[in-house]
């Protein structure tokens, strides 16, 4: 059977994992150190776009935004106008790998991105609107991968990542576009490598360039050879991300011009801990991070109720998640009454930020 967005119910999506920004929530040891040493580091410019994901056994193919697959009704940022060739490429990609391993399934992990550009020879593109804002790239939609995973069982250690060259020499054989090295060494090296510089995407297009600032979003690192370590419980690959200040998800580091910022009044005593973590909770709280849970679930229509419900959950969700990663023991030791206040606290100024977007 040859079908795309097949009805296949027993198939469960596997999400690509969050990637943080900051090594320190890793808490490496000295013996992690040394790993990162025994192999080289990519840097590949992070696209500011929709999570996007391709799944085939071979035969039947599923789409899938962020957290879970598509129906085939779904309109997730026109991705259906690149389907079929999508469908068509993961599917060489499953053949060439099962003549060398027995698969089950693999999972294509990418980018839905573009949309829009402004440059006075690039016509737009009618009934097209950008997948997200604040970086050019195409007039219209396209996809980017960045990485696959082989799937041999149903078990988590029946997973696999394929090292990054590999990854980049499939997708280039099948024509897919691909995320490509801006720099490869070691891993001091990746990690100091400065992330202000204009996008590469719309050269790699056989775009003009743009007659205005174009920055990148930022970087992505990750090892050249797939490696793992060991955090708790969790077995991870280690890869990071870091995003200029103007697409921080940190009202710390980032102020957008569509939204009003009152400024914080100046601090004359000490605050009580809940008041500080409050105050961090809510900072979390950016246009920026509602666009990027945007990303993930779909244009959102003003009108639609349970629409703008479920972006709230999400956007609360994601700040939760965030927050809690580095703030959780504190916030677990607070009082039943002051941990609910910040929750509530929370969830007016995320309706607040809902409600101005569609104001």
């Amino acid at each position: 059977m040859d079908a795309v967005d097949s009805n296949v119910t027993d198939w469960t999506y596997i999400s690509y994992e969050k990637i943080p920004e900051n090594p320190n929530k890793w808490g490496l040891a000295e013996s992690d150190y040394r790993l990162f040493a025994k192999t080289d580091w990519v840097v590949i410019e992070k696209i500011h776009g929709a999570n996007f994901g391709i799944t085939t056994n071979g035969s039947e193919v599923r789409f899938a935004k962020r957290k879970e697959f598509l129906q085939p009704e779904d309109d997730f940022f026109n991705y259906q106008s690149l389907k079929d060739k999508l469908a068509q490429q993961v599917k060489e990609i499953f053949r060439i790998l099962q003549s060398e391993t027995p698969l089950q399934k693999i999972y294509v992990y990418g980018e839905l991105f573009g949309g829009e550009y402004p440059h006075p020879d690039v016509p737009a593109v009618n009934h097209v609107q950008a997948v997200q804002t604040g970086v050019y790239y195409s007039p219209k939609i396209e996809y980017c991968a960045f990485d696959i995973v082989g799937m041999v069982s149903e078990s988590v250690t029946g997973r696999y990542y394929l090292d990054y060259q590999i990854a980049l020499k499939l997708f280039q054989h099948v024509e897919i576009m691909a995320a490509e090295p801006l720099f490869i060494g070691k891993y001091e090296e990746a990690l100091a490598y400065n992330i202000e510089f204009e996008s590469t995407i719309p050269k790699a297009l056989g775009l003009p360039k743009l007659p205005l600032v174009n920055k990148a979003e930022g970087i992505v690192i990750k090892p050249l050879t797939s490696i793992y370590i060991e955090i708790g419980k969790q077995r991870i690959r280690p890869i990071l991300k870091k995003k200029i200040p103007e697409f921080a998800e940190d009202s710390r580091f980032h102020q957008a011009k569509k939204w009003t910022v009152k400024p914080q009044p100046i601090i004359t005593q000490q605050m009580s801990i809940e008041k500080e973590l409050s105050q961090e909770m809510l900072a979390l709280v950016t246009p920026t991070r509602l666009n990027n849970v945007i990303s993930k679930v779909g244009r959102v229509s003003a009108n639609n109720k349970k629409q703008r419900q479920q972006l709230l959950e999400l956007l609360v969700k994601d700040v939760l998640e965030n927050f809690m990663e580095e703030y959780e023991s504190i916030f677990s030791a607070l009082e039943d009454a002051d941990r609910q206040s910040m929750i509530e606290q929370l969830s007016q100024s995320s309706q607040q930020l809902v409600d101005n977007y569609f104001q």
